[in-house]
């Protein structure tokens, strides 16, 4: 829907309805506002599921909910600019609401905690999705005294927060991983996109590198996912999103999800000097002086880099690329089926007839790994005569 002229008599409309329990009104660009009044006496909605996607200010949002007592979740998008009197926001009651999902570019942290002062409920879920606003929200603190104060019983809590204009951030690094976050599994993480980056604080989730969890994996638990590498330009953008991140946190693990040159990857690393873990989509050797920039050197890479405990290729195109990963010294046991099958089936496709070993460190190698990787090669056919065993973390592979 694109424009509507009165917006009351449509909202006068959907609450009548008596039996309606779901509603989402989306108008594009529109900016008219909303007279209508507070609920009183008998007119109550029973929507239970309420999605607002258009314009409006924190009174008329307050004026729309009361009249949904029975209001169990609410969805908001896009909150009017010019919303000068959040002051002046009523306070609602709504018992039986239980989550909240917000996305806005117009809101400041001081304003949303008026919101969520004035909204009494037994809220278990809060997502918020925000645009390049108020830099406070990065502040880990201020979301910690927030949600001890208003939202006791709160179980879910996702937040996002894209930057494109770079706010001066003055505060501590590495907020988000005071016991107030471990007690509750949250991490904070970051992704680089073309043309922002994207903070989030959101559940733990086990990642491919992690035997168990410790109070030790969520305190280096940051990821940096770099969605776009620039290839074939200059990355003097990429470079300086690094840079702006670590003003913020510390970064212990590195995704990269597209394609890479090796040298591109060296410049990266050398930001980045306190990586554990390093997993790449797929890896370029060739090598390119345009490539080269002197106010990113890589004359630290190769320091940072043996630091790196464990890697995850997860595309091999040329034997060299298996060659970059064994050079590193520790391979994670819940991908070396994977990455033996890759290197296998790679050897096999190119006919390697020099290569008759391999040798794979991994920690806490045994019997059963060697038994699972035996009954992998003979049911996919990979090897034919072959030996394979482990001598203590080291896994031993021959064949004629």
């Amino acid at each position: 829907m694109h424009t509507i002229e009165d917006l009351n008599n449509i909202y006068q409309f959907i609450f009548a309805l008596p039996k309606l329990k779901y509603n989402k009104l989306y108008l594009y660009r529109n900016k008219r506002s909303i007279s209508m009044p507070m609920a009183t006496g008998k007119q109550f909605s029973s929507i239970e599921y309420l999605d607002i996607a258009h314009w409006y200010t924190f009174d008329e949002l307050s004026a729309l909910i009361s009249h949904t007592p029975q209001l169990r979740h609410l969805h908001l998008t896009h909150v009017n600019q010019d919303d000068s009197i959040i002051e002046t926001m009523l306070p609602i009651n709504l018992d039986n609401l239980t989550h909240i999902s917000m996305y806005t570019n117009n809101i400041n942290f001081d304003e949303f905690e008026i919101f969520i002062e004035n909204i009494y409920s037994n809220l278990k879920t809060l997502y918020v999705i925000l645009l390049h606003q108020d830099i406070t929200f990065l502040h880990a603190y201020k979301w910690e005294q927030l949600i001890l104060r208003y939202l006791s019983q709160l179980k879910e809590f996702s937040l996002k927060y894209y930057e494109h204009k770079y706010l001066i951030y003055s505060e501590e690094r590495n907020q988000f991983i005071s016991s107030f976050w471990i007690e509750r599994k949250l991490i904070f993480n970051v992704e680089i996109n073309e043309y922002n980056i994207l903070y989030l604080v959101c559940p733990y989730r086990k990642r491919w590198y992690e035997y168990k969890n410790s109070t030790a994996e969520y305190l280096k638990s940051t990821q940096l996912t770099i969605k776009y590498v620039f290839s074939g330009e200059p990355a003097n953008g990429l470079f300086n999103y690094i840079k702006r991140i670590l003003n913020i946190v510390q970064i212990y693990h590195l995704y990269i999800q597209q394609e890479i040159y090796i040298h591109r990857l060296m410049q990266i690393i050398q930001l980045l000097p306190d990586l554990i873990t390093l997993k790449i989509n797929s890896l370029i050797l060739t090598f390119y002086r345009s490539l080269i920039d002197e106010k990113f050197p890589t004359t630290c890479s190769i320091e940072h880099a043996s630091k790196i405990k464990k890697v995850y290729l997860e595309n091999t195109q040329t034997i060299q690329e298996i060659y970059f990963l064994l050079y590193v010294e520790c391979i994670n046991g819940m991908t070396i089926e994977l990455f033996l099958r890759n290197i296998l089936n790679k050897i096999n496709q190119d006919h390697h007839k020099e290569l008759r070993l391999l040798c794979i460190y991994v920690s806490k190698a045994d019997d059963n790994m060697i038994k699972t990787l035996k009954k992998m090669i003979d049911k996919e056919k990979l090897l034919l005569n072959y030996t394979i065993h482990h001598e203590l973390d080291n896994i031993y592979l021959q064949w004629i």
